[in-house]
């Protein structure tokens, strides 16, 4: 299998040659096919035939760029690295924009979140408090719950009604283990760090069920 084109975009010289440098050395999965600045991203973007856009913004708007370019190049996956506080996470779902990093990251750790993004599937957005999640549009009703399987929602919705591991395990025929490894790979997934804030996340919407396509954010990746 060949290696993943990446296209990277930035204003500034000195920070997208130090994320080439760090696909080079940090991943085995990625080839930098160009450093553009957005003057003349579009151009380079049809000429490199990328998989990935890597595109730092600083304080512009970003919707019409990223929207103009995945008309010409659909196939493009756009990450975006901006300020927390000029995104809408909800808005980027809806966009199907599955990478939005914090500049303060080092470039390992963009390289690392880009590599989850590229080849696991796993979306990298900024984290959104549970409030703010209630408050937030219905129409991306139970999104955050897309990854997580078949079982880990068997699982959740035993936790939400406060069972133990011992009579989740009992209710499912699983070892006691097997639970406690379905729950971390929920808390990963889900982006929370013990069961009382999983079951409060999970209050939010009621139930999760089984089988049913749904949507995903979690935070930005940290090593």
């Amino acid at each position: 299998m060949g290696k993943i084109k990446i296209l990277l975009c930035g204003d500034f010289s000195s920070y997208s040659q130090s994320l080439a440098d760090a696909f080079e050395n940090e991943s085995a999965y990625f080839e930098v096919v160009g450093i553009v600045v957005l003057q003349k991203l579009e151009e380079a973007a049809l000429r490199s035939r990328a998989d990935i856009l890597l595109i730092k913004l600083d304080e512009v708007n970003y919707l019409p760029i990223i929207l103009n370019l995945k008309k010409k190049c659909p196939f493009l996956l756009p990450v975006l690295i901006v300020n927390e506080n000029v995104v809408d996470a909800f808005e980027l779902i809806k966009m199907g924009i599955y990478g939005c990093l914090p500049p303060r990251l080092f470039p390992r750790q963009i390289v690392n979140a880009v590599e989850l993004i590229a080849t696991a599937g796993v979306a990298c957005l900024p984290r959104l408090e549970s409030n703010i999640i209630v408050k937030g549009n219905r129409e991306l009703d139970q999104a955050i719950f897309k990854t997580l399987t078949n079982r880990e929602r068997e699982v959740i919705n035993f936790l939400g009604r406060n069972y133990s591991n011992k009579e989740i395990a009992d209710c499912l025929c699983l070892s006691e283990s097997t639970i406690k490894t379905h729950l971390g790979n929920i808390f990963r997934k889900l982006d929370v760090r013990n069961r009382t804030e999983a079951a409060d996340l999970l209050e939010a919407y009621g139930d999760i069920s089984v089988g049913r396509f749904m949507y995903t954010f979690r935070a930005a990746a940290e090593e």
